[in-house]
């Protein structure tokens, strides 16, 4: 795998190119594994998929991407096998980040210069710089959100599909079933496998205590997790569903 260093000085570019792969990722999904993973977020109801709104495709997008496994791997990881001799060396670096993104629910501890935030993932207890020049601007300390988060070696970047969190959350049924193994002291820690970590993400987003709908139906100039100038404006993933 080639060793690129990823700058933070290079941001924007990474967000753009993550977002282009986004895309790309995606269409290699066929309409029984988009039809499986709606099913999976209680967005396929009759056997017909239902999006209220931009917030519920964003989501369904990310876990499609991040934490679907059908054959033990994501499909980001899958994308960059059947597509590395195809792609530059940026693409193939970030897909191999992306390939081992973790669902994770995290806690700002304090904000630095340049979009930096030093953030704590509550469950495993670590501490390291996440990257996002919208969030820096727009939250303080101990504002917590659940998501994807993508470790590019001196810094994280997240998936751009991410939502607040709070104790009811937490405590959820849902949530607290898929934590009911969870050990602190333990070496071998259970969110650090891929399939606990997809059930994580399946269970907080699936959550009625969610507040992902109403976070996300602000402006993009209000809410903190959403530039819409980073975004694409089509979801051609969703076509193979109407045809």
């Amino acid at each position: 795998m080639t060793d690129v260093l990823f700058q933070k000085a290079d941001y924007i570019a990474i967000r753009k190119a993550l977002i282009d792969l986004h895309q790309r990722v995606l269409k290699i999904l066929k309409p029984d594994e988009i039809k499986t993973c709606s099913r999976h977020l209680g967005l396929l109801h009759q056997k017909t998929l239902s999006i209220k709104n931009d917030t519920e495709a964003d989501l369904l997008a990310d876990y499609m991407v991040y934490a679907f496994r059908p054959n033990g791997i994501n499909m980001a990881e899958k994308f960059l096998r059947l597509n590395k001799s195809r792609l530059n060396e940026l693409d193939q670096a970030l897909l191999f980040r992306m390939s081992f993104a973790r669902y994770s629910v995290i806690k700002i501890k304090d904000i630095g210069k340049n979009g930096e935030i030093n953030v704590i993932n509550i469950f495993l207890n670590t501490e390291f710089t996440l990257v996002d020049k919208e969030l820096s601007r727009s939250v303080g300390p101990g504002f917590v959100i659940a998501g994807h988060i993508i470790d590019l070696g001196q810094f994280s970047i997240q998936s751009g599909a991410s939502f607040p969190v709070d104790k009811p959350l937490m405590m959820a049924e849902e949530v607290q079933r898929v934590l009911q193994n969870f050990d602190r002291s333990s070496d071998d820690h259970f969110l650090l496998h891929p399939a606990n970590n997809a059930k994580l993400a399946r269970a907080t987003i699936t959550s009625p205590s969610s507040h992902r709908r109403n976070f996300y139906n602000e402006s993009a100039q209000r809410n903190p997790l959403r530039n819409r100038n980073l975004r694409p404006p089509r979801r051609p993933w969703l076509v193979v569903l109407t045809r």
